[in-house]
């Protein structure tokens, strides 16, 4: 098993890519944390997780607030001994025209998508550097590289979160801490379905003209994460995996 003896921390895990990532890293050996806001999500995930014998805890937390980082972080490390790697996957997306976005939009979108990840792996260095290292893996996107209507806040978040993990690998190598980031292109999660239903020709434009002209699954982007988080991806340091079906190629 890839994962073997190791302990993760996902954000924004209870439903969508984090918890295909969980559910996918247990069943690699891995002790998994999961924080989100919702509780009675990661109640059921943790409940089926184990139901099939995995070790699963779930954390409700704030993941843009440094109290309630500094928080999972350390309740991870008690429930399992330590932390090896950290996911980065909570969001906030206010998807409206730019027009229309506003202050508390912004506010909001900043101290999750940006303030979050940022703290959530400064906060999470000093249990990583215990176990001698460690992967730490953002989840970026790829409206971190190109731009679209009605997602101005998504973009500038994500493009943010793209060069965080390029310049924190600068200062984290030395600590034996692997940066990388997963930019996924159009996935079927709940969030996205929830898109379509307000808007359904949302689902025809973004596969129109892809190579591969289909939504990808939750469970195709852990696999991608899976690697960054693995002993497979040593050599992997401040880079941005696109997983897009050529998405980003048209």
């Amino acid at each position: 098993m890839e994962l073997e003896g190791k302990t993760a921390l996902i954000t924004g895990g209870a439903q969508g890519i984090g918890a295909a990532t969980a559910r996918l890293f247990i069943r690699e050996g891995a002790s998994v944390a999961v924080a989100d806001l919702e509780d009675e999500k990661l109640a059921a995930l943790e409940k089926e997780i184990a139901g099939a014998g995995g070790r699963m805890k779930g954390i409700q937390a704030d993941c843009g607030r440094a109290e309630e980082i500094d928080r999972m972080i350390a309740e991870t490390a008690e429930a399992f001994g330590g932390l090896d790697i950290l996911v980065c996957g909570a969001i906030f997306r206010p998807t409206k025209p730019m027009m229309k976005v506003t202050e508390a939009d912004l506010d909001l979108a900043l101290k999750v998508n940006v303030k979050g990840y940022f703290l959530s792996v400064q906060r999470a260095v000093p249990e990583l550097r215990k176990r001698g290292g460690g992967k730490v893996v953002l989840i970026s996107s790829t409206f971190g590289f190109a731009g679209a209507p009605n997602f101005s806040v998504y973009c500038t978040c994500k493009g943010a979160v793209v060069n965080m993990a390029r310049t924190m690998a600068f200062e984290l190598a030395k600590e034996n801490i692997n940066v990388n980031a997963v930019a996924p292109g159009p996935i079927m999660t709940e969030g996205m379905r929830e898109l379509i239903a307000a808007d359904p020709s949302i689902e025809s434009h973004r596969t129109a003209n892809m190579p591969l002209p289909r939504f990808g699954t939750p469970e195709e982007i852990a696999e991608s994460i899976l690697f960054l988080s693995s002993d497979r991806s040593v050599y992997v340091h401040g880079h941005n995996l696109v997983v897009d079906g050529g998405y980003l190629a048209v």
